[in-house]
């Protein structure tokens, strides 16, 4: 019983040898992530002053359209030339002008043509009415 105990003693010894042997065992490598968030948080006072607010009428009154604009037609234009006049009547805001050939051809280049009159000369009209003016060629 001796030798079994002394056996198994030595058996215990040159196993724990080769078990260990002898290379050092390293311990696992343990990586940690850590994520931090951070939060800002502001409270602002202010400070309002209100003036009182002005009485509101019961109830507002309809606008009035403006009057439209007017200008005169002039009177001397017997003679010009149809370009020239258009520039003047544009000068003064006149928006319709409407060139009234007196052979009946159609008007197209307003510098082929001479006024031979003109509808309502001096006479106080819209702006946007229309104003008609007579020429030949």
């Amino acid at each position: 019983m001796k030798k079994e105990l002394a056996l198994t003693g030595l058996l215990c010894l040159a196993l724990s040898g080769c078990a260990g042997g002898n290379t050092p065992q390293t311990a696992p490598t343990v990586t940690e992530t850590m994520t931090v968030t951070e939060t800002a948080t502001a409270t602002v006072t202010a400070m309002v002053t209100a003036e009182p607010a002005a009485p509101v009428a019961a109830a507002a009154a309809p606008a009035v359209p403006a009057p439209p604009k007017r200008g005169v037609i002039p009177a001397a234009v017997q003679g010009m030339n149809a370009q020239a006049l258009d520039e003047d009547l544009a000068a003064l805001g006149f928006e319709n002008v409407i060139y009234n050939a007196d052979s009946g051809k159609t008007v197209l280049l307003l510098s082929n043509w001479t006024v031979t009159g003109i509808d309502n000369p001096g006479a106080k009209q819209p702006l946007s009415k229309a104003v008609v003016v007579h020429v030949t060629k």
